[in-house]
């Protein structure tokens, strides 16, 4: 008889219970092939590794700008302002532009360790290349131009220059050592070593007269500043007062030794005189009495002139100095020097601010007469300086040397205007007109020029 499988309380039959066993056998089999093939299905999650820090990039702009990491724009920085970013290992190009895009900086970074490494770079404006190649094309072409500018202006003031001869005073049998303006301008007096003093009507160039009186050649002459007087210096040991509208001898006032050079006072009550026995004697002009010796020159006193407001005289020496004096009290107030220069002229400024000086040294220098500064030194003779003079606007320098030449400089750059050729020997004087129109000129050749040097200076 059939008896049922109980299996947990539920009857099957026997061939019921059979499947079921062999449905398990098959399972159990098919989990112990897969385990062998591929192991688990479901694996426990691993726990993230924490990554180590890198280093990071400090940037600080001197000037706003804008920057770049690795070519990828970064955003702007404002002036002092920072900006940080991490970074990888490798090299890494930071670059930073202002943001008028003027001044550039770029570095290339090279990232070569780990951790918490700050690279600082700060961002100085470096000027672009192209940039300052343009800036710097552009100051030579204007450099260019100015000199360009300068050598056409040389050239037609020397075309003018060329012109400018007026006229040759011819009369003089020896060499011109001195010539002088009268303070209304219409008259030139020239003192030569022929002895004589001449007169000319500067307008037509017309032989006035002619002032004799001294035995030995005449070194200087120079009017008073109201023209009315005429005072020339000697070699015969005197100095001469002349009445500049007749000719006639005035006085004559006995000095110790050669006079080499006179001067009158603004005020025209003293005259000044330097000599050979190296002394400068101020002279009472009216009545010919001797005031005061000026001494602490070593040498030959070849020059003096007196400071537009006559409290001061200058002196220029064989001693290569230069002597600043106190007219009212004789007291040596400054020495110089002169550079070693043998001076043999020296003329205030019309505004008493510069002293100029020329000598042996083909030089001519610039003092301020304050401090005794050298302001400039005028190069361009190519011998010995004989004679500066000032323009009445003190805008121009006049200049007479053993060159044969004349020189006109700028007074305030010092460059050299013009060269005026046309004596055949030394130019021993120059002197302005008192409208800075005309320029006097004589020389060992004998003559005296006149110049109209306005066509030059305009």
């Amino acid at each position: 008889m059939y008896q049922p499988w109980n299996v947990w309380g539920y009857k099957m039959r026997r061939s019921e219970f059979a499947g079921w066993v062999l449905a398990a056998a098959m399972a159990v089999a098919a989990l112990s092939v897969c385990a062998q093939e591929e192991g688990p299905i479901l694996l426990p999650k691993p726990k993230p590794v924490p990554k180590q820090a890198g280093p990071t990039l400090l940037v600080i702009c001197d000037l706003a700008c804008n920057w770049k990491l690795d070519g990828k724009a970064r955003g702007r920085i404002a002036a002092g302002d920072s900006a940080t970013v991490p970074l990888s290992l490798g090299q890494h190009l930071v670059a930073a532009v202002t943001l008028d895009g003027l001044d550039k900086f770029q570095n290339e970074v090279e990232i070569k360790t780990v951790g918490q490494t700050i690279l600082r770079i700060e961002l100085a404006p470096v000027r672009d290349a192209r940039i300052a190649k343009a800036e710097q094309e552009a100051r030579e072409k204007a450099d260019q131009e100015a000199r360009d500018k300068a050598a056409q202006e040389a050239r037609e003031r020397a075309e003018k220059a060329a012109h400018s001869l007026l006229r040759t005073l011819q009369g003089h049998s020896d060499p011109v050592k001195s010539v002088a303006f009268s303070p209304d301008g219409r008259t030139l007096a020239s003192g030569s070593y022929d002895k004589t003093i001449k007169m000319w009507d500067v307008a037509s160039g017309r032989l006035l007269r002619t002032l004799q009186g001294h035995s030995q050649a005449i070194e200087s002459v120079a009017f008073s500043p109201d023209g009315r007087t005429l005072a020339s210096g000697s070699a015969d040991f005197t100095v001469k007062l002349w009445d500049a509208a007749s000719g006639q001898l005035l006085r004559t006032i006995q000095d110790t030794n050669l006079v080499i050079t006179i001067a009158f006072s603004p005020d025209g009550r003293t005259l000044a005189s330097g000599s050979n026995d190296n002394t400068i004697k101020l002279w009472d002009a009216a009545g010919g009495q001797l005031l005061r010796t000026l001494q602490g020159h070593t040498n030959d006193v070849y020059s003096v002139t007196f400071s537009p407001d006559g409290r001061t005289l200058a002196s220029g020496s064989e001693d290569n100095t230069v002597k600043l004096w106190d007219t009212a009290s004789g007291q040596l107030l400054r020495n110089l020097g002169s550079y070693y220069i043998w001076v043999n002229s020296v003329t205030f400024s019309p505004d008493g601010r510069t002293l100029a000086y020329g000598g042996i040294s083909r030089n001519i220098m610039l003092l301020d007469t304050a401090s005794g500064q050298l302001l400039r030194n005028l190069q361009g003779h190519s011998d010995s300086v004989e004679s500066v003079a000032f323009s009445p606007d003190g805008r121009t320098l006049a200049s007479g040397s053993v060159d044969h030449t004349i020189k006109l400089w700028d007074v305030a750059s010092g460059q050299l205007l013009v060269t005026l050729q046309g004596h055949t020997s030394i130019v021993e004087s120059v002197a302005f007109s008192p409208d800075g129109r005309t320029l006097a000129s004589g020389s060992d050749d004998h003559t005296i020029k006149l110049w109209d040097v306005s066509i030059i200076l305009k």
